[in-house]
Protein backbone atom coordinates (compact mmCIF):
# COMPACT_ATOMS: atom_id res chain seq x y z
CA UNK A 1 0.00 0.00 0.00
CA UNK A 2 1.02 3.51 -0.70
CA UNK A 3 -0.21 6.77 1.61
CA UNK A 4 0.69 10.50 0.85
CA UNK A 5 2.33 11.59 3.83
CA UNK A 6 2.22 15.68 2.88
CA UNK A 7 4.49 18.23 1.15
CA UNK A 8 8.05 18.45 2.27
CA UNK A 9 8.58 22.60 1.95
CA UNK A 10 11.87 22.03 4.91
CA UNK A 11 14.08 21.62 1.59
CA UNK A 12 14.80 23.70 -1.31
CA UNK A 13 14.41 21.67 -4.12
CA UNK A 14 14.76 23.61 -6.91
CA UNK A 15 18.04 24.93 -5.62
CA UNK A 16 19.15 20.69 -5.04
CA UNK A 17 18.04 20.15 -8.64
CA UNK A 18 20.01 23.47 -10.30
CA UNK A 19 22.84 22.08 -7.58
CA UNK A 20 22.59 18.36 -9.32
CA UNK A 21 22.54 19.42 -12.91
CA UNK A 22 25.81 20.61 -12.43
CA UNK A 23 27.60 17.42 -10.85
CA UNK A 24 29.31 14.62 -12.38
CA UNK A 25 26.87 11.40 -12.72
CA UNK A 26 28.45 8.51 -10.36
CA UNK A 27 26.13 5.75 -11.68
CA UNK A 28 24.21 5.77 -14.87
CA UNK A 29 21.84 2.86 -14.71
CA UNK A 30 21.77 1.36 -18.16
CA UNK A 31 19.87 -2.29 -18.42
CA UNK A 32 21.77 -2.69 -15.34
CA UNK A 33 22.96 -6.41 -14.67
CA UNK A 34 22.38 -7.88 -11.39
CA UNK A 35 23.07 -10.98 -9.44
CA UNK A 36 20.80 -13.82 -9.48
CA UNK A 37 18.17 -12.85 -6.94
CA UNK A 38 15.52 -15.30 -7.52
CA UNK A 39 14.63 -16.62 -4.14
CA UNK A 40 13.81 -13.01 -2.77
CA UNK A 41 12.15 -11.72 -5.85
CA UNK A 42 8.42 -10.30 -4.72
CA UNK A 43 5.74 -12.32 -7.13
CA UNK A 44 5.89 -11.40 -10.78
CA UNK A 45 3.89 -9.23 -12.28
CA UNK A 46 1.11 -11.04 -13.71
CA UNK A 47 1.31 -9.63 -17.64
CA UNK A 48 4.56 -11.58 -17.55
CA UNK A 49 5.35 -14.81 -18.00
CA UNK A 50 7.69 -16.96 -16.02
CA UNK A 51 8.78 -18.92 -18.73
CA UNK A 52 10.13 -16.04 -20.36
CA UNK A 53 12.21 -15.35 -16.89
CA UNK A 54 16.11 -17.05 -16.14
CA UNK A 55 19.29 -16.87 -16.47
CA UNK A 56 20.97 -15.64 -19.97
CA UNK A 57 25.00 -17.10 -19.20
CA UNK A 58 26.36 -20.13 -17.90
CA UNK A 59 28.38 -20.71 -14.82
CA UNK A 60 32.24 -19.10 -15.08
CA UNK A 61 31.13 -16.79 -17.31
CA UNK A 62 32.29 -12.93 -16.52
CA UNK A 63 28.36 -11.84 -15.58
CA UNK A 64 27.40 -13.87 -12.73
CA UNK A 65 23.78 -13.77 -14.43
CA UNK A 66 20.56 -11.36 -15.70
CA UNK A 67 18.66 -10.59 -12.93
CA UNK A 68 14.95 -11.73 -13.23
CA UNK A 69 14.05 -7.80 -13.59
CA UNK A 70 16.61 -7.66 -16.90
CA UNK A 71 15.36 -10.79 -18.25
CA UNK A 72 11.70 -9.91 -18.20
CA UNK A 73 12.72 -6.21 -19.95
CA UNK A 74 14.82 -8.32 -22.60
CA UNK A 75 11.88 -10.67 -22.63
CA UNK A 76 9.60 -7.52 -23.50
CA UNK A 77 12.08 -6.33 -25.95
CA UNK A 78 13.63 -3.19 -23.98
CA UNK A 79 16.75 -1.84 -25.18
CA UNK A 80 19.27 0.82 -23.69
CA UNK A 81 20.40 3.82 -26.15
CA UNK A 82 23.51 1.87 -26.91
CA UNK A 83 21.00 -1.24 -28.32
CA UNK A 84 19.08 1.95 -29.85
CA UNK A 85 16.68 2.05 -26.93
CA UNK A 86 15.66 4.48 -24.34
CA UNK A 87 16.09 2.55 -21.06
CA UNK A 88 18.37 4.72 -19.08
CA UNK A 89 18.22 6.81 -16.03
CA UNK A 90 20.70 8.72 -13.53
CA UNK A 91 21.09 8.06 -9.59
CA UNK A 92 22.67 11.09 -7.10
CA UNK A 93 23.80 9.90 -3.96
CA UNK A 94 24.12 11.62 -0.52
CA UNK A 95 28.04 12.66 0.03
CA UNK A 96 28.89 12.21 -3.20
CA UNK A 97 26.61 14.16 -5.59
CA UNK A 98 24.26 16.21 -2.74
CA UNK A 99 25.05 17.31 0.78
CA UNK A 100 24.00 14.31 3.57
CA UNK A 101 22.25 17.16 5.83
CA UNK A 102 19.56 16.77 2.78
CA UNK A 103 19.14 13.26 3.79
CA UNK A 104 18.83 13.80 8.00
CA UNK A 105 16.55 16.51 7.27
CA UNK A 106 13.88 14.66 5.09
CA UNK A 107 14.43 11.74 7.61
CA UNK A 108 13.23 13.55 10.16
CA UNK A 109 10.68 14.91 8.70
CA UNK A 110 8.99 11.91 7.67
CA UNK A 111 9.99 9.90 11.18
CA UNK A 112 12.64 7.87 9.59
CA UNK A 113 15.42 6.69 12.75
CA UNK A 114 18.10 4.74 10.50
CA UNK A 115 18.16 5.60 6.74
CA UNK A 116 19.63 2.25 5.51
CA UNK A 117 19.65 3.35 1.95
CA UNK A 118 19.00 7.33 -0.26
CA UNK A 119 19.16 8.02 -3.67
CA UNK A 120 17.94 10.72 -6.31
CA UNK A 121 16.87 9.79 -10.01
CA UNK A 122 16.79 11.69 -12.83
CA UNK A 123 15.68 10.44 -16.15
CA UNK A 124 15.69 12.83 -19.37
CA UNK A 125 12.59 13.50 -21.63
CA UNK A 126 12.55 10.57 -24.26
CA UNK A 127 14.30 8.16 -21.74
CA UNK A 128 12.48 5.37 -19.20
CA UNK A 129 12.88 3.26 -16.42
CA UNK A 130 10.75 -0.06 -16.48
CA UNK A 131 8.51 -1.94 -14.41
CA UNK A 132 11.61 -3.00 -11.71
CA UNK A 133 12.08 -3.12 -7.81
CA UNK A 134 15.24 -1.85 -6.23
CA UNK A 135 17.22 -5.04 -5.81
CA UNK A 136 19.49 -4.21 -2.92
CA UNK A 137 23.59 -5.70 -2.86
CA UNK A 138 22.12 -7.08 0.68
CA UNK A 139 19.29 -9.08 -0.09
CA UNK A 140 20.80 -11.95 1.50
CA UNK A 141 20.25 -10.19 5.11
CA UNK A 142 17.33 -7.93 4.38
CA UNK A 143 15.09 -10.71 3.14
CA UNK A 144 15.37 -12.29 6.62
CA UNK A 145 14.57 -8.77 8.22
CA UNK A 146 11.06 -7.28 8.76
CA UNK A 147 9.66 -5.52 5.66
CA UNK A 148 11.08 -2.08 5.57
CA UNK A 149 9.17 0.77 4.76
CA UNK A 150 10.30 3.63 1.39
CA UNK A 151 9.16 7.34 0.98
CA UNK A 152 9.32 8.98 -2.20
CA UNK A 153 9.15 12.53 -2.66
CA UNK A 154 8.33 14.38 -6.32
CA UNK A 155 11.39 17.12 -6.48
CA UNK A 156 10.63 19.17 -8.84
CA UNK A 157 7.31 21.18 -9.59
CA UNK A 158 4.65 19.26 -12.22
CA UNK A 159 5.86 19.23 -15.52
CA UNK A 160 3.89 17.55 -18.59
CA UNK A 161 5.11 14.13 -19.18
CA UNK A 162 6.48 13.26 -15.64
CA UNK A 163 4.98 10.00 -14.98
CA UNK A 164 5.29 7.42 -11.94
CA UNK A 165 3.91 4.24 -11.46
CA UNK A 166 4.18 2.43 -7.91
CA UNK A 167 2.12 -0.65 -7.52
CA UNK A 168 -1.20 -0.02 -8.58
CA UNK A 169 -1.03 3.62 -8.40
CA UNK A 170 0.04 6.03 -10.94
CA UNK A 171 1.38 9.64 -10.11
CA UNK A 172 1.44 12.38 -12.40
CA UNK A 173 1.07 16.30 -11.95
CA UNK A 174 2.53 15.97 -7.82
CA UNK A 175 2.84 19.14 -6.40
CA UNK A 176 6.41 20.20 -5.53
CA UNK A 177 7.65 18.13 -2.22
CA UNK A 178 4.54 15.54 -2.71
CA UNK A 179 5.70 12.55 0.03
CA UNK A 180 4.54 9.13 0.06
CA UNK A 181 4.98 6.11 2.39
CA UNK A 182 5.50 2.51 0.70
CA UNK A 183 4.62 -0.21 3.09
CA UNK A 184 7.17 -1.94 1.88
CA UNK A 185 10.66 -0.49 0.00
CA UNK A 186 10.28 -3.95 -2.71
CA UNK A 187 6.99 -3.03 -4.48
CA UNK A 188 7.22 -2.72 -8.42
CA UNK A 189 7.33 0.32 -9.89
CA UNK A 190 8.19 2.41 -13.10
CA UNK A 191 9.09 5.72 -14.73
CA UNK A 192 8.88 7.77 -17.56
CA UNK A 193 9.77 11.24 -19.13
CA UNK A 194 7.91 12.18 -22.08
CA UNK A 195 7.83 15.70 -21.44
CA UNK A 196 10.58 18.43 -22.28
CA UNK A 197 12.44 18.72 -18.89
CA UNK A 198 14.37 16.58 -16.66
CA UNK A 199 12.39 14.39 -14.24
CA UNK A 200 13.80 14.10 -10.60
CA UNK A 201 12.49 11.64 -7.84
CA UNK A 202 13.95 11.44 -4.21
CA UNK A 203 14.04 8.16 -2.63
CA UNK A 204 14.71 6.75 0.70
CA UNK A 205 14.40 3.90 3.11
Amino acid sequence: MIERVGICDIIDWDKLILELSTVQIVHRAEHELLPEFTEWMPEIPRNISPNNIGPKHKAGDPIPGLSPITDMWEAAGYKTPAEGGTVEWEMFFPGHNFDQSIVDTFAEYVGLEKVHSCWISRIWPGYFAPWHWDVNDDEARLSKEPTKPRWHCHMGKPAFGHVFIADDQCFYNQPQGTVYRWDSRSLWHAGTNCGLVPKYLFNIW
